[in-house]
């Protein structure tokens, strides 16, 4: 649609309502004619004794939904109408108020009603028919106050009527849009040149995409596999919260590397994100979106360093608890210890050994109850989380006084 020409988009409107009106109605009795104009009984010589259906324009309104609507980003913004429209019957004898005329007034608007269906291809109407907004036609109350207003002066008189309008109308201003354009499009004749406008080829790399992550939660040493696209580049790293990890398989959707090298003085089990990298000739880079991995403690053993029983007379039991493994916690995080009886957490620990210094490499954790934090004697499942991460190994301990 050629911004220039959408100056004509009101008239344009009204033609073509007349003109489905018009192809509707030609041969079905009493065979009206369509007229635009005021809703007058004589239009013209010769037509006093033709029934008739007159269309009227009473209002030109800006389109309050769409006043900010740009037709482009960045470009300024069109006007936006909203058409409103009066519908009157005329007898032969170019009377309004009989059943004659409401005979031609509701034939117009039964035609009217699936008028939608028709004007998305508004053939012939260049002002209209690439209008960025679909046209709609909606009906509105035609009350006795609008149409006493629109029908008022010494030779009008009230005419029983219906009322719609027509929205959203586009008129632009006969320039190119001044944000961003397309190539191979001329905006002032709204003409597409195609490849001729083209200069060059260009096959921008968008980088690698990341879709998901399998398996979610890992450990160290075991083998994390990536989905999405673009995955089998030359020069793609994975970047493992401060780590970074190497492929060892790619293909275009989907990557796999072993989850090694993290250094844990810098990094502990937590959720950790996870992204691919793509280092550029230029030295650029190109990171795809993030997903988001657990990194698991591992615990290789747990063990009992001293138990003893509360008293003579309180039979239960407190115990130093010793773990060995990885990633198994330091000053920086948040670690948990649970004992589990019977189905039931039957004490959660979370504040490991004040006096145990645990080591740079995370490899060791304590935890010491104290006499109030005394259990039953029996057998109990041992449960370790680090940061919310629970480590996939548990151990039974006979937490029993010798």
């Amino acid at each position: 649609m050629p911004l220039a020409q959408t100056g004509l988009a009101v008239g344009d409107v009204s033609r073509f309502l007349a003109g489905i009106l018009t192809t509707a109605l030609w041969n079905v009795p009493p065979n009206p004619t369509i007229t635009v104009q005021r809703p007058q009984a004589n239009p013209g010589t010769g037509t006093t004794t033709q029934p008739r259906i007159n269309l009227f324009l009473y209002e030109v309104e800006i389109d309050a939904a769409m006043r900010n609507v740009p037709l482009t980003s960045g470009s300024s913004m069109p006007l936006w109408l909203v058409l409103r429209y009066v519908l009157t019957g005329f007898d032969k004898n170019g009377e309004s108020d009989t059943p004659d005329s409401h005979d031609l007034m509701g034939m117009a608007m039964q035609v009217l009603m699936g008028v939608g269906t028709a004007l998305p291809a508004l053939a012939g109407y260049t002002s209209l028919s690439d209008n960025p907004e679909p046209l709609k036609l909606t009906f509105d109350q035609a009350t006795p106050e609008l149409l006493s207003r629109l029908m008022q002066g010494p030779d009008d008189k009230y005419r029983c009527s219906a009322a719609f309008q027509v929205r959203p109308v586009l008129i632009a201003e006969p320039l190119p849009p001044s944000g961003m354009q397309l190539v191979g499009i001329n905006y002032v004749l709204g003409t597409k040149i195609g490849l001729a406008g083209v200069k060059n080829f260009v096959l921008p790399n968008l980088g690698p995409v990341l879709t998901g992550a399998h398996p979610l939660e890992v450990e160290l040493g075991d083998t994390l596999t990536l989905t999405g696209e673009s995955l089998n580049g030359g020069n793609l790293t994975v970047s493992f919260g401060a780590a970074t990890l190497v492929p060892n398989m790619q293909q275009p959707q989907a990557m796999a590397m072993v989850v090694n090298g993290i250094d844990p003085t810098v990094m502990s089990a937590d959720k950790i994100a996870v992204s691919v990298r793509e280092t550029l000739a230029s030295g650029l880079v190109l990171s795809s979106g993030l997903v988001n991995v657990s990194l698991l403690p591992t615990v290789a053993s747990v063990s009992i360093a001293a138990i003893a029983k509360v008293s003579s007379t309180n039979p239960n039991v407190y115990a130093t608890l010793t773990f060995k493994g990885k990633l198994l916690g330091s000053k920086r995080d948040y670690i948990e210890c649970a004992l589990v009886w019977n189905g039931k957490v039957a004490i959660l620990l979370d504040t490991p050994d004040l006096s145990f210094v645990p080591l740079p490499d995370q490899s060791e954790q304590q935890f010491a109850m104290t006499p109030d934090q005394a259990v039953p004697q029996g057998e109990y499942f041992v449960v370790l989380r680090i940061n919310g991460q629970q480590a996939k190994q548990t151990f039974t301990l006979s937490m029993v006084s010798p």
